[in-house]
């Protein structure tokens, strides 16, 4: 794996670790009397879940691999 790619891999799985760790969001709602609600938006979520997907494959080899 040449420096540039284990870099960047490196620096993706420890993004996408934070992220689910520390329950990131993109979005809020006031619900009124102060509060509000924090959520992650569709295309963030869906964002997460394609790094995800990626890191997992690069760690363990594509699903269906032998």
């Amino acid at each position: 794996m040449k420096d540039e790619f284990s870099a960047l891999f490196e620096s993706a799985k420890a993004l996408v670790t934070y992220i689910d760790k520390e329950d990131v969001f993109d979005k809020a709602a006031d619900m009124g009397c102060g509060g509000f609600d924090t959520y992650q938006s569709d295309a963030f979520y869906d964002l997460i879940a394609e790094a995800r997907k990626a890191v997992s494959e690069i760690e363990n080899g594509p699903k269906g691999s032998e």
